[in-house]
């Protein structure tokens, strides 16, 4: 094999891996089973969050719209898992069926490492007088976009959410 066939090799590689965990995401929640549609209502005050970024990075992303992202978190999941997710405006009250929950990102911090990148975001959910806190990770080893980090992460931490709420 000559240079250049290790090269692409290599990169291959390494786009494969980074699509690994949010494949797998997509893959362990079709196994997942909620007794009750889930309606998840995004708290307008996760968009204060600022993105913390740690270690050294090259370049700037521009700031994604939060509530967006989470929405496009939430109907990934919902195209993965036998139960019903939406994204509503309104909390309500929840009904035998249907299962509201108030989500707020609580804080997102983007760790810069030799050869990754580790966006980890805290999301806190809250319902029936409960409150479950979960961190979702994406993991990125060449180029990644705070949107693209930040909602596989937020993916992620719905997911383990829903370990939690749904057998």
């Amino acid at each position: 094999m000559n240079i250049k066939t290790l090269q692409i090799l290599l990169i291959l590689s390494i786009l494969i891996l980074s699509c690994k965990s949010h494949k797998e995401i997509n893959r362990l929640a079709s196994e997942l089973k909620c007794d009750k549609t889930i309606e998840f209502i995004f708290d307008k005050q996760s968009n204060t969050v600022q993105i913390e970024k740690v270690g050294p990075s090259i370049g700037e992303s521009k700031i994604p719209n939060y509530e967006l992202t989470f929405n496009r978190a939430v109907e990934e999941l919902n195209e993965n898992i036998t139960s019903e997710l939406k994204v509503t405006e309104t909390i309500g009250f929840p009904t035998d069926s249907i299962l509201k929950i108030k989500v707020k990102i609580d804080k997102i911090v983007w760790n810069f490492r030799t050869a990754d990148a580790v966006m980890n975001t805290d999301i806190i959910f809250y319902f029936d007088n409960k409150e479950i806190k979960t961190t979702g990770t994406n993991t990125v080893y060449m180029h990644g976009t705070k949107k693209g980090n930040l909602r596989k992460s937020i993916k992620s931490g719905i997911y383990e959410f829903l370990k939690i709420k749904c057998k």
